[in-house]
Order: structure tokens, then C-alpha cells, then sequence
């Protein structure tokens, strides 16, 4: 394949460097829909769909290829090159890539990465995202919330996330009687009262269809069973799982996958587990058992900056 002797987006004219009219139409759309949050391969997608040339007769768009023309200076008029952008957009976009790159080198094998329960916001109980910035040296970790009308941030490391979690384990499996076991729930469901009485109905009257009487009384075994209070049980399965537990001296993924449900983070960083029967677990008050966040937590400016 014959290779450009001339960045994409110039030509020659009588011997002199000019933008080339078409190839500036697409660069533009290029650097426009890095700006907007596509990514190289997305881009790349798109161009090569549309058989959109890189040269006459070839398509071959890559991420490679358009990282190198996101990255070239020479589009903002340096080295005799008519300026195609400002260099202000180049430096944006630079910026963007440098930021993208933080994410680089990640290892998605740290159990931060497989904990699998939401992590609830303390201002309005939507779920949180992570995201690490390797540029901030004190806490490289932050979570971010997901309702747009919130995007409360709270810094906590990952390392002190596990670490609280731990402690919060802990208090339970040094005294699983923390565990609270609801009483039963012995009410009967109307839906199932019905079926019950439709039933006596049948066996009531001298002639009866034994296959119509077989489904109902089926039907009323299917409702007693769904009538069950799965509460205690969920209760007692937990209490146990906790009560054979050895005391942790590091974070256990296993054991919080049985145990845990959700995860709240204070305004302050502050952490609580919501385990699997509703119970809420904080550092101050094991006893909690209110599953819903705070009310009377005030909407909050986090004035954090809120790049991934």
C-alpha cells in the first residue's frame, strides 16, 4: 500500500501545502466526536462502515491511526502547515487522552473490582460509581453518584473501603448474636384464604370434576408456599454462616458475597454494610436495622472536580 508522503488533511498545490477540503471535513468530525466522548474504536467503527478514505482506494481506519492524528501538532499551523484547529481543541484533546491513559495499567484482578453490590450515595441513595485517577496523590479513588441531579463525590481509597468493610464483618462474627432473627409471620394471604375455601366448596357438593379439584388444590399448595416468611430463615441461614466464621485479619470476598447486600458511604466517608436480611451494620450503631438512608441529609455541593 502506498503510503501518505503528507498528514491527512493537506495537499499539494503547485508545489505548495494546502488544506485539502474533504479530508478537513473529516478530521473535523474526528476531533469533534473524540470531544463528545466517542472512543478510538467507536470512531474507527463508524469511518470504516461508512467507507470513509484514508487515501484513494483505502479505508483502513484503526485506533492507532487516529490516536496519531488526535496527537499531531501540526494541524494547529506549525512547521509551515495551514492551521486546521486551534491549539487550544488540540490541547483538550491531548488532555482528554492523558486522562483516559490514568485508567492504563489497572488491575482488574483487585477484589475492588468484584464487589458486585451497589454502593449507595448517603444524600440521596442512588448507586455510586467508582473511579481512579492515578493524578491525585493523596486519594486516588473516588465515588461518584450516579443521579445526575446529585453527583455527590466521596474520596475513600480502596484499600480503606476493604479495610472498614473488614472491621464491620468482624463485629458481626465476634457476636453473631448481633443478627436479628424477625419473628414468623403465620397470616395466611387472601388469595390463598380463597383457594381454601373454594376447595371445601368442591368437596361440599355430591359431583365434582377430580381433575378441575386436583389443579386448585395444587394451585392453593403453590400459594401456601409463596405465603412463607423467608425473613427468619434468611435470618438464621446468616447467623450461622457468621457464628462458623474465624475472625478476619484481611478482607474476605467470599464471606461478604454471603453475608452482605449493599454498601452505604457516609458524606464523610463513613462506612455501613446492609447484610442479606435488611440489617444495616455501621461503625457506630451494629443495632441499626432501618434499610432506607437518611432523610435528613442535605443536598450537597461536592465542588469536586468530576472527570472518570
Amino acid at each position: 500500500m502506498k503510503k501518505r508522503n503528507i498528514p491527512f488533511g493537506y495537499q499539494y498545490q503547485n508545489g505548495v501545502i494546502t488544506t485539502h477540503p474533504q479530508e478537513v471535513a473529516v478530521l473535523n468530525r474526528i476531533f469533534s466526536e473524540y470531544q463528545n466522548g466517542l472512543s478510538l474504536l467507536e470512531i474507527t467503527n463508524r469511518l470504516n462502515a461508512e467507507k470513509i478514505e484514508y487515501q484513494p482506494g483505502v479505508t483502513g481506519w484503526n485506533k492507532s491511526r487516529i490516536m496519531r492524528l488526535i496527537e499531531d501538532e501540526r494541524y494547529t499551523g506549525i512547521d509551515n502547515f495551514p492551521a486546521i484547529i486551534d491549539k487550544g481543541t488540540h490541547q483538550a484533546m491531548v488532555e482528554m487522552k492523558t486522562q483516559k491513559n490514568t485508567q492504563h495499567g489497572t488491575d482488574r484482578t483487585c477484589e475492588i473490582f468484584h464487589i458486585n453490590v451497589p454502593v449507595i450515595c448517603p444524600i440521596c441513595g442512588f448507586e455510586m460509581n467508582r473511579r481512579h485517577d492515578s493524578r491525585f496523590k493523596t486519594c486516588q479513588q473516588r465515588w461518584i453518584c450516579s443521579n445526575a441531579g446529585c453527583r455527590t463525590v466521596i474520596h475513600k481509597a480502596d484499600s480503606e473501603l476493604l479495610d472498614d468493610i473488614t472491621v464491620l464483618l468482624n463485629r458481626v462474627i465476634v457476636n453473631p448474636e448481633l443478627v436479628q432473627i424477625p419473628a414468623k409471620d403465620e397470616s395466611i394471604g387472601v388469595q390463598t384464604l380463597k383457594a381454601e375455601n373454594e376447595i371445601t366448596r368442591t368437596f361440599d357438593t355430591l359431583d365434582y370434576d377430580k381433575s378441575a379439584l386436583r389443579k386448585k388444590i395444587l394451585e392453593c399448595a403453590s400459594l401456601k408456599y409463596a405465603d412463607i416468611d423467608s425473613a427468619p430463615y434468611i435470618a438464621h441461614r446468616l447467623k450461622a454462616v457468621l457464628a462458623d466464621a474465624e475472625p478476619l485479619s484481611t478482607f474476605s470476598m467470599p464471606l461478604f458475597k454471603r453475608t452482605v447486600q449493599a454498601v452505604h458511604l457516609g458524606k464523610d466517608g463513613a462506612v455501613s454494610i446492609k447484610l442479606i436480611n435488611d440489617q444495616m451494620i455501621g461503625k457506630d450503631d451494629e443495632y441499626a436495622t432501618d434499610s432506607e438512608y437518611s432523610a435528613e441529609s442535605s443536598t450537597e455541593n461536592p465542588g469536586e472536580n468530576q472527570h472518570s
